[in-house]
């Protein structure tokens, strides 16, 4: 028969077909350049604006004219706690795991130990998700909010460069201008925020308009010399460079990494983009903010006494009885701090 076993035939997997969305960083690891780590729960920081003020003219027998320190603002969070967990018993590691042959003679032991390894990467995934979530919603809101478990606060950074189109002025609309939108809200950035943004990340929907406009195919059809291009191409981590327009100087990107949001309806969870289909983001490639971890505590089990690590990661694995089962735990306080003031700007264009 032709689904029939042979037990006496060697046999083997040829491969673990595994299907899982790929992990991608490009916030985070473009942006958040800065990593610190706090030796306590609460993360401390200084919002500094500074201003253009020239130096004053002074007659040469008058004195010197002070100028004023900048003030600045001090915030104070307590960095968010993640803490997945997976959970192991004896039934687990009984049967084949994927890719074992059939008759392997792998003991529970030996599954275990290789467990171990995926059971690792799957909660420094779901941590490395969390972070990249936790700096698009810094840029493209200017706020975290941590909502969980007995928690339910908003951390807010205080962006106030965020541009809303309406009417016939969206991208798309009868009056739209696009090129004039852009080129005045870099301006704006410049004002605000004293940055130079050269980079445009757009929601897939803001792209689609912003490339059917008029004016955009006018400019970039003009052949007589270089204006700008359009010249989409893969690049890693998920970012996808679309081109480069000269007026304003701006590289364009689009980035359609999404997550699971399966707490705004925990019924019907629902994928989402990281940055929204109607947004564009104006960001500087010479942005270094800071990725800040809090500190991580915990009961060791030998010495039953608290101990705190400061660090990015604190993983730990300790054992449970009546079920006899084992826990791998990771613990992390992760906080995005885009700590220049309104040196980014987020456009709703639809």
């Amino acid at each position: 028969m032709a689904n029939e076993v042979n037990i006496y035939e060697p046999r083997y997997l040829a491969r673990v077909v595994e299907t899982a969305p790929p992990l991608n960083t490009f916030l985070r690891d473009t942006f958040f350049t800065q990593v610190e780590t706090s030796p306590s729960e609460r993360i401390d920081f200084d919002l500094v604006k500074g201003t253009r003020k020239m130096a004053a003219f002074v007659h040469p027998r008058m004195g010197a004219e002070i100028i004023e320190d900048q003030g600045y603002e001090t915030k104070s969070f307590t960095a968010p706690l993640l803490n997945p967990a997976d959970l192991s018993t004896a039934e687990k590691y009984m049967t084949r795991l994927p890719g074992e042959t059939l008759y392997s003679g792998m003991t529970p032991a030996n599954r275990a130990a290789r467990q171990l390894i995926k059971e690792h990467k799957k909660l420094e995934d779901a941590v490395t998700r969390r972070e990249e979530w936790m700096c698009a919603q810094a840029l493209t809101t200017g706020q975290i909010p941590v909502v969980g478990k007995g928690v339910n606060v908003v951390i807010d950074f205080g962006l106030t460069n965020k541009p809303k189109l309406t009417s016939t002025n969206v991208w798309g609309g009868t009056t739209a201008k696009p090129l004039k939108n852009l080129d005045d809200w870099v301006g704006q950035v410049a004002d605000n925020g004293f940055a130079n943004v050269d980079m445009a990340i757009m929601g897939k929907t803001a792209l689609e308009k912003f490339v059917e406009d008029a004016n955009v195919q006018k400019v970039l059809d003009n052949r007589r010399f270089y204006i700008g291009e359009i010249a989409p191409r893969d690049m890693p981590n998920g970012v996808r460079y679309v081109g480069h327009i000269n007026s304003p100087a701006l590289d364009i990107y689009t980035y359609t990494e999404k997550f699971l949001d399966d707490w705004t309806d925990p019924d019907e969870p629902a994928l989402k983009p990281l940055i929204p289909d109607n947004m564009v983001l104006l960001m500087s490639s010479a942005a270094d903010y800071t990725m800040a971890y809090g500190l991580c505590t915990y009961i060791d089990d030998v010495s039953k006494q608290w101990v705190s690590v400061e660090g990015q990661r604190l993983m730990r694995s300790y054992v449970e009885h009546n079920p006899d089962r084992r826990m791998l735990e990771l613990q992390a306080r992760p906080l995005p701090i885009p700590i220049k003031v309104d040196s980014w700007l987020a456009a709703t264009v639809l």
